[in-house]
Parts: C-alpha cells; structure tokens; sequence
C-alpha cells in the first residue's frame, strides 16, 4: 500500500493488500474478544504465568518480523519507508493487542517515527463509501473497464 501511496504504484496489489488487511483487522478484533470473553468467564486461568508466556511469545514473534524485515531489505532501505518507521509500526501493533487483552505494552514507541504511519490506520480502519454521482465502486473495479499493465502500475 505504501507503494501506491508515495509512488503511485502497484496499484491492484494494493487494493488486494487493503482488503486482506481489512479482513485481518476483523480477525484480530475477534481474537481480543474471544480472549476477552474466557478471560471474563475464567480469570483463573489469566495469570502470571500465562501472562509471561504471551509478553516472552511477543518478543519472539517481534524479533522473527525484525529478521524478515532485514531480509526484506538486504539491498538497501526503501525511501518513503524505512526500517525504523516500519519496526515502529510493528511494536505499536504488539503493543495495542496487548493492552487490548489486559497486558502492559512491552515495546518503547517513538510516537513521532510512528506518526509516518497513521495513513495505514486510515485505510483500513476507515470505512469507504461509493460516491452518489458516480454509479460504480470507487474501492474495486467492477469489471466495467479493461483494465491494462498502465492501469495496474
């Protein structure tokens, strides 16, 4: 999306990348209820140690994305999103699914790196209407129009 968004780029890809993210972000959403709900029902079981397996599982899960972020971009940084913008992102998300379970947020976020971000949560989380004088979909193509390699890049 970042792609398309600084460079006007990859245009169908990043529909595709919306969409799925949307849909992450539901799936997410659900997650944190369910745990939310059991949690609710069952607080025994949301203890310490539960709570140490989850804050050690993140700091695995977030150095595993580290390495596939260095892999990413072993040839060089991407100008209009760089390592440290994209690892910021990644700690907030820790951050924010934690303290939506009840966890203290583990990862120091510099919120002014962090601020390169927001345009993320504003297409996904932001819900897209059609526009009443134009009678098609502004979000996908409604197989209306060829569509050609200069369409999609």
């Amino acid at each position: 999306m970042s792609f398309n968004k600084h460079k006007n780029l990859f245009k169908g890809i990043s529909n595709a990348v919306e969409a799925t993210s949307k849909e992450e972000q539901i799936h997410g959403l659900f997650g944190i209820d369910v745990i939310n709900i059991i949690k609710d029902e069952h607080p025994e079981w949301f203890d310490k140690e539960y709570e140490n397996a989850i804050v050690e599982s993140c700091h695995e899960a977030f150095e595993s994305e580290k390495e596939v972020i260095d892999w990413i971009l072993e040839k060089g940084e991407i100008d209009f999103m760089p390592k440290n913008v994209i690892l910021e992102f990644i700690k907030n998300r820790f951050n924010n699914s934690l303290a939506a379970i009840g966890i203290n947020r583990i990862f120091e976020v510099d919120s002014s790196v962090l601020e390169k971000t927001d345009w993320f949560d504003d297409e996904v989380i932001a819900t897209k209407h059609g526009d009443f004088f134009v009678k098609r979909s502004i979000n996908y193509n409604k197989r209306n129009q060829s569509v050609t390699g200069d369409d999609l890049f």
